[in-house]
């Protein structure tokens, strides 16, 4: 208890000696003090458990956002494939007399369909599997070129928690191409399926114009005709002279939506999950945590997208047993346990807080060098247990310290969070973008080649000096220098060599600037040729 409650109840207590005489008998003056400290402690245990179940609640939610974030990522994705592979077939029927076929389309007489890369006949080079109910249309040879499109865009694929699978569907056609090479147990299609009511629900052309308009829609969550699973799928229509010839879509499996929150076990095993679909009113489970039914549960939800929400239910139960303990705790130390109940969330929160800025750099946001023996390390690893490249670049920025010395260190601050700024809208959710100290900045692409790595360093340095990052109207630019790290090479020594082959690049533009500058002052200074007279 601490000394101002210990003088209210003092004088309290006085008061009580002046009217009451009883009150000088210790069981009265007991029962007061259990009366006040079992008040501070209702008090202290509802105001405990009320900041828990908002805190739960905004805990939740930002997960559940996190599987609506996720989701919406692909729909875009999805939306751009779609794009890409109109555009490809306007180009292919450009050139139609040219195409040759790319790969042997085979008949399968025992599941009555045609396709490639089913573990029956022996593979070829296409990632995906092409699945279709008879004899294969001698059209779809020429389609064979829009397969390596999609194999290529597929490629690019960033790892989701959530388990999802591309595939593109020909309404001309009537076949699929799945992302993935599917063995002939696990998927078969017939050509009663193209002439049901849930595929002609399912596709683009029976969708309204708004939609289409979007380049993109959910579905309802449904149960798919294939795998038996329920699934929501995002569709994007291709076209081809302004007619639909087909979807590219990506299944999500409802049960996978989990997978991409994670929550402690206790409060995982403490809520059920579950969609909502709002014009069919239909419930659809995700996870079942608990079957308590004696108190109402606590709900909290999100769009998934505008016909279907995900909601979590948390059991009560959780709370009870928190506000349990929580009463245990303060009865025997009211006001030091729940004190030391604050210090030890606050101490939790600032050391998870101190972790993230020891990898982070305060002025531009980015990583420091700790991640250089750490996350880089880990990934660099991995890449090369799977045969996978990872590029680097490094770059700084020309004539720094002419900036610094000109227009003041913060003008000097604003140019490079103008770099940073370039770099983390340039590059992708797996790409890390470090600062290596001063003005030197590195940035590490898992799976990508050398090829891919001059790529991007060409577009930064276009990106960074076409914008300005002050009222000042000035500009920097910036040298680069790419390189691959090698199998069983040091990440160490492939900095070295990206940072000599900076230097040389900064080198060349020095020299090349001179010789320019030479030239400009020759034209300037000598003077013009002369011409002979017309007569």
């Amino acid at each position: 208890m601490s000394k101002p409650e210990e003088h209210i109840l003092e004088k309290h207590n006085s008061k009580w000696k002046i009217e009451h005489i009883l009150c000088n008998h210790n069981m009265i003056r007991r029962s007061l003090t259990v009366f006040l400290n079992l008040l501070a402690l209702i008090v202290i245990v509802g105001f405990s458990l009320h900041q828990e179940i908002n805190e739960t609640r905004l805990y939740i939610e930002a997960n559940l956002n996190q599987i609506k974030k996720t989701a919406d990522s692909l729909a875009y994705r999805n939306k751009r494939y779609a794009n890409t592979a109109t555009k490809s077939i306007a180009d292919f029927n450009k050139q139609n007399k040219q195409l040759q076929v790319l790969a042997d389309i085979h008949y399968y007489p025992k599941l009555k369909e045609f396709g490639f890369n089913r573990g029956i006949y022996p593979n070829n080079l296409f990632n995906g599997s092409l699945i279709g109910p008879g004899f294969p249309n001698q059209l779809i040879q020429k389609d064979t070129h829009l397969f390596v499109v999609l194999d290529e865009l597929w490629a690019e694929q960033q790892n989701h928690p959530i388990v999802y699978n591309y595939y593109y569907v020909s309404h001309a056609l009537k076949y699929f191409y799945l992302s993935s090479k599917i063995p002939a147990n696990q998927f078969n299609t017939t050509k009663e399926y193209f002439l049901t009511d849930f595929y002609n629900y399912q596709h683009s052309m029976s969708q309204q114009l708004n939609k289409l308009q979007k380049g993109m829609y959910y579905t309802y969550p449904y149960m798919d005709f294939f795998s038996h699973q329920k699934v929501i799928t995002i569709k994007s229509p291709v076209y081809s002279n302004n007619e639909i010839v087909g979807d590219i879509g990506v299944d999500i499996p409802v049960k996978s939506l989990i997978k991409s929150i994670t929550l402690p076990k206790k409060l995982k095993s403490s809520l059920n999950f579950y969609l909502y679909n709002i014009n069919k009113n239909q419930k659809i489970e995700i996870y079942d945590g608990y079957s308590s039914h004696l108190l109402p549960p606590i709900p909290v939800h999100t769009h998934l997208n505008k016909q279907t929400l995900i909601f979590a239910d948390i059991s009560p139960w959780f709370f009870v047993s928190f506000a349990i303990k929580i009463t245990i705790l303060c009865i025997s130390l009211l006001i030091i346990i729940n004190y030391m109940n604050v210090v030890l969330k606050r101490h939790k929160f600032q050391k998870q807080r101190y972790q993230l800025e020891a990898y982070t750099d305060l002025l531009t946001g980015l990583f420091n060098r700790r991640v250089m023996d750490t996350i880089i390390k880990d990934i660099v690893t991995e890449n090369n247990n799977k045969s996978q490249p990872t590029a680097i670049i490094i770059f700084d920025a020309n004539d720094f310290k002419i900036i610094n010395d000109t227009y003041g260190h913060n003008i000097g601050d604003l140019a490079l969070k103008h770099i940073s700024s370039t770099i983390n809208d340039m590059t992708r959710d797996s790409d890390i973008c470090i600062r290596l100290g001063g003005d030197e900045f590195c940035i590490v692409l898992p799976n990508a080649n050398l090829e891919q790595a001059l790529v991007m360093a060409d577009r930064l340095e276009l990106a960074i000096f076409s914008g300005y990052f002050c009222h000042y109207n000035i500009k920097i630019s910036i040298s680069t220098g790419c390189t691959v790290i090698e199998k069983n090479e040091t990440l160490h020594n492939a900095l070295v060599r990206a940072d000599k082959i900076l230097y040389r690049n900064k080198k060349n533009k020095a020299e090349n600037k001179k010789a320019l500058q030479r030239q400009l002052n020759n034209y300037i200074f000598k003077s013009p040729p002369k011409f002979p007279k017309e007569e």
